[in-house]
């Protein structure tokens, strides 16, 4: 009796997940296996942090346990990379009589081409594949103008989607069927890796449970809480987000649902949804231009510049020691958690590009290295937007302002003293420029004098930029 397979990478959930409602669907007579590889080799290639290696390998154990109340056995494979996973598959599946291998596409260039090569040696075996858009809101190469090109301005790409949520309501799979109804929920334990406040709690249904409450108490202040650090004012969902615990499509759901689907971008909830969307544009960015999975851009103008890549300034810029506080805040939360606020991932990237004249790149593998809700595709469009080499970027001349941008967004230096324990002796009106107090009362505190003068950086900066767009009209 032949069976079916269901291949988990990114999608490590029940709900919303077509591979597995399928796979289980055709498979009601003859039984369904569940396999998922870790592969330990190829995530070192690409700098995964341990903290997110073990938090996937949690939730997996999570997902083997909800697929065993339904009477699908999950295989765990350790210390694989892509090659010798589909290797492996394919030598189970002709061992096992499989009929048919399922699985929820991936949009990386390195992840599209091991698919290719699991279908063309599945298929050379007799064995049938049957792959879904689990993890996009849409098929993104439906999505396209009407001249048929995709789409490189988020602008475009936003008004198509939101035509189509509001022409066709966001709905989902609830993958529940009459066993799983039946038997009771194994109870799984909360996992804390570390006693910080960013603690990321294992499994899809915690994951569920945190998106409707925001979506019932915290949305409609988004908009405004969103931007201080400070504050628990955002979902903290990128995690399951980029691990496909949850998808997109659930969290628009849920939203549309508390807001009775409607999608008016002048409503409070809004915000969230606009990010949500900025994740798809991303995907669906690396989707169409294999380029971004090489670690290029579109801009003529990127590849005439000259990074300075001062390793001195790229030390402190890590470690949290530029003497810029609300800079090495956000950097020691980073290193210090897995995870950092939104606004101090734009603030800490456009110091690194625009005033220390390091290559993009550089910052861009750094907070893959340790990012938890590291994507590839979100952190590589968010690192190209705010150095302005993206597709839809920041312009040039637009700096985040360091000592500007705290003074707003964490006024009485709340956060800097969180992770900056070395300036809780300054007085808040001082906080973001400590050196001021410190000289002028002449205290010894070790925190670092700021490695550059943020206007001469500035200038340096736009003299640059200024002389190869010049040069690049001649």
């Amino acid at each position: 009796m032949k069976k079916n397979i269901i291949w988990f990478r990114n999608d490590l959930r029940i709900n919303d997940n077509p591979a597995l409602y399928h796979a289980y669907k055709n498979s009601i007579n003859r039984g369904c296996i569940g396999i998922f590889f870790m592969v330990i080799n190829q995530w070192k290639k690409y700098f995964i942090p341990s903290i997110k290696i073990k938090f996937i390998h949690r939730n997996v154990l999570y997902l083997r346990k909800k697929l065993y109340v339904i009477n699908i056995p999950l295989l765990i494979i350790n210390n694989m990379d892509y090659i010798s996973s589909v290797n492996y598959l394919v030598k189970l599946s002709i061992q096992e009589n499989i009929s048919c291998v399922y699985y929820n596409k991936e949009y990386e260039l390195d992840e599209i081409n091991r698919d290719n090569y699991a279908d063309h040696q599945l298929l050379k075996n007799n064995i049938s594949v049957k792959n879904f858009h689990g993890n996009s809101l849409y098929d993104p190469s439906l999505i396209h103008s009407q001249k048929g090109k995709s789409y490189k301005k988020f602008y475009f790409f936003k008004k198509l989607i939101l035509k189509k949520i509001k022409k066709y309501k966001i709905k989902y799979i609830s993958f529940l069927p009459k066993r799983y109804k039946k038997k009771k929920l194994i109870y799984i334990e909360n996992l804390i890796y570390k006693k910080n406040k960013n603690n990321f709690i294992v499994g899809e249904e915690y994951a569920l449970r945190k998106l409707k409450l925001f979506c019932k108490k915290k949305i409609k202040k988004y908009g405004i809480n969103r931007n201080f650090p400070s504050v628990y004012g955002t979902s903290f969902l990128s995690v399951y987000l980029s691990l496909g615990i949850i998808t997109v499509k659930q969290c628009l759901f849920y939203v549309l649902k508390k807001n009775k689907n409607n999608i008016d971008v002048k409503n409070k909830f809004f915000p969230w949804i606009n990010e949500l969307l900025w994740r798809e544009f991303y995907k669906y960015l690396v989707f169409h231009n294999p380029i971004l999975s090489k670690g290029y851009t579109f801009s003529i103008l990127e590849k005439k510049i000259t990074w300075e890549n001062n390793s001195y300034y790229f030390q402190s810029w890590k470690n949290g020691l530029t003497g810029y506080p609300i800079i090495d805040a956000g950097m020691r939360q980073l290193n210090n958690t897995g995870w950092m606020h939104n606004r101090l991932r734009m603030i800490t990237a456009s110091f690194l590009v625009k005033n220390l004249l390091v290559d993009w790149r550089k910052g861009e593998l750094y907070f893959i290295s340790k990012l938890m809700d590291g994507d590839y595709a979100s952190n590589n469009g968010g690192w190209q937007w705010v150095s302005s080499f993206g597709v839809d970027h920041m312009p040039y001349f637009r700096f985040f302002n360091p000592i500007l941008q705290s003074k707003k967004f964490d006024k009485y230096g709340l956060f800097i003293k969180r992770y900056i324990p070395e300036l809780r002796s300054v007085p808040n009106l001082y906080i973001h420029n400590p050196h001021e107090w410190i000289n002028k009362n002449k205290i010894n505190i070790n925190y670092p004098h700021p490695i550059v003068d943020l206007h001469i950086s500035k200038q340096k900066f736009l003299e640059i930029f200024k002389k190869i767009n010049k040069d690049n009209k001649k």
